[in-house]
């Protein structure tokens, strides 16, 4: 009897260890699968990051480069309105 009682809690331990490994491989899995999409996530969100960066450079361009140009086209109005204010004149 104390054989067949040592047989039988070695058993339950053994399937009680089973079921643990079984448990570690389904949740390493499942972390896996989570690692895997989160990477997925990061990209595209990096992705949208630089459309958003492009999109907005077209919407607004470089402050500084914007000012030089309408600074350009002032002088350039400037210089086509002078003749024909002296001629005016």
């Amino acid at each position: 009897m104390n054989e067949d009682s040592e047989s039988v809690a070695t058993r339950l331990w053994r399937d009680r260890v089973q079921v643990r490994e079984q448990e570690r491989n389904e949740a390493q899995a499942r972390a896996r699968i989570a690692e895997e999409k989160v990477a997925l996530l990061v990209a595209e969100t990096e992705r949208l990051e630089r459309e958003v960066a492009r999109l907005r450079a077209l919407l607004a361009p470089d402050a500084a480069s914007a000012r030089a140009e309408t600074e350009a086209q002032m002088e350039a109005l400037r210089g086509a309105l002078l003749p024909l204010l002296s001629r005016a004149a």
